[in-house]
């Protein structure tokens, strides 16, 4: 009886092998006459190194290796082939910006991932071009000036007084993220103080984008940033309580008010009467609640002062029983826009934010 034990532990002839399926052609960007074949995740973008090589200096090197490397076997279409670890997407829509620039987009929530892609690709392959004008269009958003951030609330509110920004806004976390990654920095005060209007329990849950449900697709801060938010928001509703009690609280009448030297009791006290109300009404932020505010001492500080001049209270809005003389009224105006300022000024320090300049 033939042992054919000895053979147990021979080579199978059959050998199994790992087929990498072969890249597809895209569909939206293709050019007959490209010469260069960029391959991302199952396409190939048969572009034209040219204007590649022109604006990148990462991509113009590693496309000058292949060319040096003389590599016929790896040929797509007659093209060279350069594989990239971006998402197909992303690159078809930082191509595109190379080829037609980035005019056309928005950079409104509806529009947030392609400015998104093309900020952090413009930043991985360098081109600053795209980069700048990307930046330069985020930056009325998410500014570096008080005016601007003015400009930017008010664009943000309906016509009835309601104020809605993610109903147009890119959501704070995924700018705070994104500035992180591409070393945007100059969005990160403007961005961290809007979030930090949220509830501390929404800032560290993370933002979920409308329409996802899976935990996986949550955004969330880094423990750092996190701790930063939470911080500047302490911060912020300190500097709130210090202006109360610094410009409103037992505020004195101005030297050139007009009740000054009134014989009547109760009419000289007017303008401090009218300063007492105001503290009353801030400490209750009823209008913050009632138009989404809430938590945003740059608005509460602000509304202190319109309620000396609103006269009457149209959709449910607070206004004062009385006013406080011109010379009174304009004193404390000065003095809200000067604190204002002063705010806006200590954001990036509040927040941990290094900045070369600001505003």
């Amino acid at each position: 009886m033939d042992d054919f034990s000895t053979n147990r532990h021979a080579e199978s002839p059959i050998k199994c092998e790992v087929v990498t399926p072969s890249p597809s052609r895209h569909p939206d960007l293709w050019f007959s006459d490209g010469n260069i074949a960029l391959v991302a995740g199952g396409f190939y973008f048969n572009v034209h190194s040219g204007l590649v090589c022109r604006h990148s200096a990462p991509l113009s090197e590693s496309i000058k290796a292949l060319e040096a490397e003389d590599r016929q076997a790896g040929l797509i279409e007659g093209s060279i082939v350069l594989e990239l670890d971006d998402n197909p997407k992303d690159l078809c829509r930082f191509l595109l910006a190379l080829y037609d620039g980035v005019s056309g987009i928005k950079h409104d929530n509806h529009d947030f991932d392609q400015v998104s892609a093309l900020l952090r690709l413009s930043t991985k392959y360098c081109v600053e071009h795209i980069r700048t004008d990307v930046l330069r269009g985020m930056a009325p958003i998410w500014p570096k000036t008080l005016s601007a951030w003015e400009f930017r609330e008010a664009d943000a509110t309906d016509a009835t007084g309601v104020y809605k920004p993610r109903s147009i806004y890119p959501h704070p976390i995924l700018i705070i993220n994104l500035a992180r990654e591409t070393g945007a920095s100059e969005l990160l005060p403007s961005a961290f103080y809007d979030l930090s209007r949220c509830a501390a329990s929404e800032i560290a849950t993370g933002y979920l984008p409308p329409g996802l449900s899976d935990r996986s697709d949550v955004h969330v801060l880094s423990d750092e940033d996190l701790i930063n938010t939470l911080r500047g928001r302490e911060h912020a509703s300190r500097f709130l309580s210090t202006f109360v009690v610094n410009e409103l609280e037992g505020r004195d009448a101005s030297v050139n008010c007009v009740h000054r030297n009134d014989p009547d009791p109760f009419r000289k006290r007017i303008c401090q009467a009218t300063f007492e109300a105001t503290t009353f009404e801030i400490l209750r932020d009823v209008n913050g609640v009632v138009f989404h505010r809430s938590s945003d001492p740059l608005f509460a500080i602000m509304d202190a002062d319109l309620m000396q001049t609103r006269s009457d209270s149209p959709n449910g809005r607070l206004s004062l029983l009385h006013r406080a003389c011109e010379p009174c009224r304009m004193e404390f105006t000065a003095s809200v826009d000067t604190t204002r300022e002063d705010m806006w000024h200590k954001l990036p320090a509040w927040f941990g934010i290094n900045l070369s300049s600001w505003p």
